[in-house]
């Protein structure tokens, strides 16, 4: 299987943004492969159908979905040669603030992160077909995106940030609109828990609350923090913390990046908290913990 890079379609590492409209001939195929950067994909015309992580779906005109990075996926085109897609590329570095900040809208968290995490089981299959009113917008959107990326007058990287997050926003308020189930409707509470568990370890950076999964599990706070500490041990926030100091434990051991920089890397917005979290966790700050591991390299050297 192919893993296709950041370099192949991004313009420069400080701009990793790339947009294109895909025409598909009749049954034509894109074989399997991944990529390292998050890919957005808007069926524009048409029908034809996406393997995604070795499940098979149907898309029609009017669906959007997110392929995360490392997820295997191929798509094969109709009978007809109609089907044809908007692919938008790019690494969250090019928005890290705006994402941020659109992390604390319930639908945007729910169609960006949760909707491609639950589409990893059968029993969690979901996805947002934008509605035929909507459309026009979306290919109005999504053509001023595209003719600001080709002409590349001068600001057009501002412009295509600036209408990126305006797309966010759009879809987000499309997903808020649109029906789709609470997870506790879809599986046995045990393994609701066990999936939100697995939400946590790939999304412990993104500020996630105990009030937006509690939410997105459709129950109270309270309930969902006896029921998630029932099933695995452990409160939300203690596991979240966990998933979060081990990330940061390798970031530590890894590069020379300062504690500021790793802290904000794996979720923590305020320093002080993150030495004390993770004094808590480990028995040392941060600062001693690296210098201990890099004594004991050259030790061993």
């Amino acid at each position: 299987m192919t893993r296709i890079s950041n370099s192949r379609y991004f313009e420069s590492a400080d701009f990793p943004f790339h947009i294109a409209q895909y025409p598909f001939r009749a049954e034509e195929m894109v074989e399997p492969h991944s990529h390292e950067f998050v890919e957005l994909v808007y069926v524009a015309e048409g029908s034809g159908r996406h393997d995604y992580r070795g499940d098979t779906y149907r898309i029609y005109e009017g669906d959007v979905f997110v392929i995360e990075p490392d997820a295997e996926h191929s798509y094969k085109g109709g009978k007809d040669p109609n089907l044809t897609v908007y692919n938008v590329l790019f690494a969250p570095s090019i928005l890290s603030n705006e994402l941020q900040m659109l992390s604390t809208v319930d639908s945007f968290v729910d169609f960006f992160y949760v909707e491609p995490f639950l589409r990893q089981s059968v029993h969690f299959q979901s996805h947002l077909n934008v509605e035929p009113h909507d459309q026009l917008e979306m290919k109005h959107l999504l053509g001023r995106i595209l003719s600001e990326y080709k002409e590349k007058k001068p600001g057009y990287r501002l412009l295509v940030k600036t209408r990126l997050i305006e797309l966010f926003v759009f879809l987000s308020r499309c997903y808020d609109r649109s029906l789709h189930r609470p997870m506790t409707v879809l599986a046995p509470e045990r393994e609701v828990m066990k999936r939100m568990v697995e939400f946590i370890e790939t999304h412990h950076a993104r500020p996630l609350s105990l009030d937006q999964v509690s939410r997105l599990c459709s129950m109270s706070q309270s309930s969902f923090t006896a029921k998630f500490k029932q099933h695995i041990g452990k409160t939300f926030i203690e596991y979240r913390n966990e998933a979060r100091i081990a990330m940061a434990k390798k970031l530590l051991l890894a590069s020379d990046a300062g504690t500021l920089q790793i802290a904000g890397q794996v979720g923590f917005d305020d320093l002080s908290f993150f030495n004390k979290v993770f004094k808590q966790l480990v028995g040392v700050t941060p600062g001693q913990f690296r210098r201990a591991a890099k004594a004991e390299g050259g030790n061993s050297g």
